[in-house]
């Protein structure tokens, strides 16, 4: 006869995390909850500090805590469900990155066909608190399913912030999977909290507004022919003040691209007139952006690298896509750095995905 186990059964759910993040007087962030179980795994890493403000209007926290969002194996296997709450009080700043790809397995020989692999993220964000949400790209496998789901409510009107960065590769491509995936669908929801409701900032009766939903869903055995020989794809979506600087600078970008019938202003001819006429004038700020533009422009050419962004409802919302995950790191790392806030505002930690 088997003896009872002298430990308390467990209560915890497989693949369940909580995360909420306060601050302690006078701004100092720290985790008054942390818990996970698997196959979900959370990581802690060395905050960022920030320089104190020197604006009562604008508060910002001592640091900038990195929490790395990972899974043991490093992906997802068939019929894991994942489901993550984060709690962001007033004031606080988190990244929450990944440490590679996220690799969505396909099914075992002994699990159903149609068992599918859920991710469910669940957010809330204070006033002046932010999230900055940047995960390497999903990498699903041939013949995988996999659903994703994350709802974002955050305090607009308060003054928090959002930045997400969400993308897909074509998979395994070195074993000559593209875009092998049996299912892949993703949603990301904004929402604005018309009344702060949460609990570290302050109760109250919910009032929701819809900011956007954006959905993706790549199904069927011909998903390959639909992506125009891209590799990767994402969505970029920035929402609220303190990264207003970087959507406005994506947008500008978008403006500044050469348009079908315009004068090409890269070609050789015109780049030695505009040389010819500007002789012995020293370089302005305004120039080395043009500088920087112009090789920019010439690597999304070499990469196959496609964007577009637009504005709605007080948020920016950036679509890429690029024939290789490379060549998608290295034009969004480009754009970040050139702008410079996610650096400035969440530390290092930030661009890890674009690395």
């Amino acid at each position: 006869m088997a003896r009872p186990s002298p430990f308390p059964p467990s209560t915890s759910i497989p693949g369940v995390g909580h995360v909420r993040l306060n601050l302690q007087s006078p701004s100092h962030p720290v985790f008054s909850t942390l818990s996970f179980s698997y196959p979900l795994k959370l990581v802690v890493s060395a905050p960022h500090t920030l320089a104190p403000s020197a604006s009562t209007s604008n508060p910002r926290p001592s640091a900038v805590p990195l929490l790395f969002l990972l899974t043991y194996g490093g992906g997802l296997v068939s019929a894991d469900h994942v489901s993550l709450s984060l709690t962001l009080a007033s004031t606080t700043r988190l990244v929450v990155a990944t440490q590679g790809s996220t690799k969505i397995f396909r099914p075992s020989s002994h699990s159903h066909p149609s068992a599918l692999t859920r991710q469910d993220i669940h957010t809330e964000i204070g006033a002046h608190a932010a999230l900055w949400y940047a995960p390497d790209p999903c990498q699903p496998f041939a013949e995988s399913r996999y659903a994703q789901r994350q709802i974002f409510s955050l305090d607009v009107r308060g003054g928090a912030s959002l930045g997400l960065i969400d993308w897909v590769s074509e998979g395994r491509g070195a074993k000559g999977e593209k875009w092998a995936m049996a299912l892949w669908r993703g949603r990301n929801e904004v929402w604005d909290i018309e009344e702060a409701t949460v609990p570290a900032v302050g109760g109250g009766e919910q009032k929701r507004r819809l900011v956007l939903r954006d959905n993706i869903v790549l199904e069927g055995p011909d998903i390959r022919s639909r992506v125009d020989e891209l590799g990767v794809f994402g969505t970029v979506i920035l929402v609220g003040p303190l990264l207003s600087s970087l959507a406005c600078f994506f947008v500008d970008e978008f403006k500044a691209l050469p348009r079908i019938g315009a004068r090409d202003w890269s070609s050789r001819e015109v780049q030695g007139s505009a040389a010819a006429a500007s002789v012995e004038v020293q370089e302005t700020e305004a120039e080395r952006r043009e500088e920087w533009r112009k090789r920019r422009q010439e690597r999304e050419k070499r990469d196959g690298l496609l964007w577009t962004a637009a504005s709605m409802r007080g948020a920016v919302v950036v679509k890429f896509g690029a024939r290789e995950v490379e060549g998608a790191k290295i034009w969004l790392g480009d754009m970040l750095r050139e702008e410079g806030t996610v650096g400035r505002e969440f530390g290092p930690g930030g661009l890890i995905c674009v690395r």
